[in-house]
């Protein structure tokens, strides 16, 4: 209750009293004092709504934000619940397990920027990361920045950035177990304690699956369906393991201390396409990330300042002894590693209902290429040093209801790469470059729940060491390769609100994007391909979110329309749609639930695509439905679900030749012994 209905109530108050402090006078006016009404004027309060801290990187931003494990499903994976966000789009190369990267709003994904909780996992040995080598099982939620990326990252992507966060200390003590088809497991158990002032976290985790699904085999003959036959995926068994652990330090509200360090470990069979199955390919990844966060705020929150560092070490280990990929014998050993070490300051509360945040970066990155099988020496070691300042302003006049944004982040990158081409020769290539990306927002608070937003920003992505020199083997470097440019602009508004048990929230934004020197492999040889500067795209589009809750029963959706479309000079390419850029996404999920029993359903819709650049190879749209039904007979802290996926049993193929699965059903069965944060139970 704020002052003015403070003083509204004494108001009235007094008003009633006055006739008994009055009682010398006649009765009849002291009745009629009793029987006054006394009208008093409408107040109206307004001011901005206490934001997320998502939403507080990048205020005037389109951010999504993904809760997992709060729905009856059995069995959850990171692509079925990122690709329920509006403008994004995720790629699959084989089902559970397979490699699977992410687009935001059309462009290629290794524009994406993608982190675990704050540290980089994009990297410039592999600028694009692939969903099967994230820690599933210890995600608590996903944050999602759509075109603007928070300065603050050690990273930043121009198509925007994916930050996963993980369990924390305040994380439910729980077990669970899950059973599904094609020889699917998981299995994950979580444990936090507190004392005083610490906090500390442990989570193992494990999801494995045989991946012997059945699809239709086309034998290489995409136009030919008269000798497609049925088929059943081979060598396709994946074995994932995570370990997360984390200690927390709050000696006061104004001080805490981090330590975390996150495990992952994955050994799994490389099937190939479906046409040409290779039986004893495998891969082999391993990672390991110590990360050490200290934030300190003064007594009034006015000033905060945040120190953070990061050590990442990664081993790849791929073998095919018998070139059954195509692009020769291969027993690789790579190893990467990296190191940041970043500076937060922040005022709030200036002159204008102002802000001022700075930042400094300073992170340095190495690869070890090795690979005795391929006939060509190893080369020396390759590195990237990136040194990077930022600095955001923002104001908000009119009482806060109006809020202005201006930020830069300045990134001087060194590299010193060596590599060897396939003939032996040693490559030295030593530069330096530096990236700017400027960004503009605003954000207006309309009143009745409106909220209006937009964004413009210009970035660049500095080539990786893939592009840069190759692989040894059919990628041949190419060390004078542009940064990829982009600039974009987006504007909408979101409209949230109650009324009685019903609450709703709709947001509507609109984005345009163009992009030129796009790094491209182009074929070099009959055996061979290089990157190169060769490609512009013009992107454009609408996204649509809207989320419905009335009592047990609640309604949550996304739409994406887009247009994706090659603007450059190679004539045999331009004008066409660029692949694997469906023009229409959506994504509805129903549930309701009732004392100890929750049932739900979704649908993800997906148009037509084309897997190649000449809009040849065209993949038709695709619906999957899926149903789920979880109970809690005994009521907490034992529940049972059971999930059917796919229930119209589509045969699909989100990339030419890599087939995703059909029907599955998964039963799981979950025991907490206290609640998630969320939960509302």
């Amino acid at each position: 209750m704020n002052a003015a209905h403070i003083l509204m109530l004494a108001l009235a108050v007094d008003s009633t009293q006055e006739p008994s402090r009055d009682s010398s006078r006649n009765a009849g006016s002291t009745h009629a004092a009793r029987d006054t009404v006394v009208l008093l004027p409408e107040v109206r309060v307004e001011r901005s709504r206490l934001l997320s801290l998502a939403r507080r990187r990048v205020p005037t931003g389109f951010v999504t934000e993904i809760r997992l494990g709060t729905t009856g499903r059995a069995f959850e994976t990171l692509s079925e619940a990122l690709g329920a966000a509006a403008g994004l789009h995720v790629q699959q190369y084989g089902g559970l397990g397979a490699f699977s990267t992410m687009s935001l709003r059309g462009a290629p994904p290794g524009q994406v920027a993608v982190l675990l909780d704050g540290s980089p996992l994009s990297s410039a040995a592999h600028g694009i990361v692939s969903l099967a080598d994230l820690p599933a099982t210890a995600v608590e939620r996903v944050e999602i920045y759509r075109g603007v990326s928070p300065l603050e990252f050690p990273v930043v992507g121009p198509a925007g950035a994916i930050n996963i966060v993980t369990l924390d200390g305040g994380a439910p003590r729980e077990l669970k177990l899950t059973r599904g088809s094609f020889g699917t497991w998981e299995g994950r158990l979580s444990g936090s304690a507190a004392l005083g002032a610490l906090a500390a976290l442990l989570h193992v985790g494990y999801q494995g699956s045989e991946g012997d699904f059945g699809y239709l085999d086309d034998r290489g003959t995409p136009f030919n369906p008269d000798d497609d036959r049925a088929a059943r995926r081979v060598n396709n068994r994946f074995d994932a393991s995570t370990a997360v652990a984390s200690l927390s330090f709050r000696p006061r509200s104004q001080m805490r201390i981090t330590l975390r360090e996150d495990l992952f470990h994955k050994i799994q069979g490389v099937p190939g396409l479906s046409a040409a199955a290779a039986r004893h390919t495998r891969l082999e990844f391993l990672r390991s990330l110590t990360q050490l966060d200290a934030t300190v705020s003064s007594p009034s929150g006015r000033t905060r300042l945040k120190a953070s560092t990061g050590l990442s070490r990664e081993r790849s280990r791929f073998s095919d002894p018998e070139a059954e990929l195509g692009i020769g014998r291969h027993d690789s050993d790579d190893r990467l590693g990296a190191e940041h070490a970043g500076l937060t300051l922040a005022w709030r509360d200036l002159p204008l209902g102002g802000a001022l945040e700075l930042t400094g970066l300073l992170r340095d990155e190495r690869a070890q290429l090795a690979d005795p099988a391929d006939g060509v020496a190893d080369p020396p070691g390759s590195h990237r040093a990136t040194r990077a300042a930022g600095a955001a302003l923002e104001i908000a006049p009119l009482s806060g209801r109006l809020l202005l944004r201006a930020a830069q982040r300045v990134d001087q990158i060194r590299d010193r790469l060596r590599s060897r081409d396939a003939l032996g020769s040693l490559a030295a290539t030593d530069r330096s470059r530096q990236l700017v990306a400027p960004q503009l927002g605003l954000r207006l608070m309309a009143g009745s729940g409106v909220e209006l937003r937009g964004n413009w920003s210009k970035a660049e992505r500095a080539p990786e060491f893939l592009e840069l020199f190759g692989d040894q083997g059919s990628v041949l470097g190419n060390p004078a390769l542009l940064p990829e440019h982009s600039e974009s602009w987006d504007a909408g508004g979101e409209w949230s609100g109650t009324a009685g048990p019903t609450s709703g929230a709709v947001e509507w934004a609109h984005f345009e994007s163009r992009a030129r020197d796009l790094v491209l492999y182009v074929r070099n040889s009959p055996s061979t391909v290089k990157a190169q500067n060769v490609s512009r795209a013009q992107i454009r589009g609408e996204e649509l979110s809207f989320r419905l809750a009335r009592s047990a029963l609640t309604v949550a959706g996304s739409l994406t329309w887009e247009s994706a479309i090659d603007v450059g000079p190679v004539p045999y390419w331009t004008g066409k749609r660029l692949p694997q850029r469906p023009g229409r996404e959506g994504y509805l999920r129903i549930g309701w639930g009732w004392r100890r029993t929750e049932v739900g359903g979704d649908v993800h819709l997906m148009s037509d695509d084309y897997l190649d650049r000449y809009n040849s190879y065209r993949a038709g749209g695709r619906t999957l439905v899926g149903v789920w039904l979880a109970l809690d007979p005994f009521a907490r802290p034992l529940r049972l679900m059971i999930e059917g996926k796919n229930l119209g049993d589509e045969r699909a193929a989100d990339v030419a030749g890599f087939p995703l699965p059909g029907r599955s059903l998964f039963v799981s069965c979950e025991a907490r012994l206290t609640h998630r944060k969320g939960d509302g139970k």
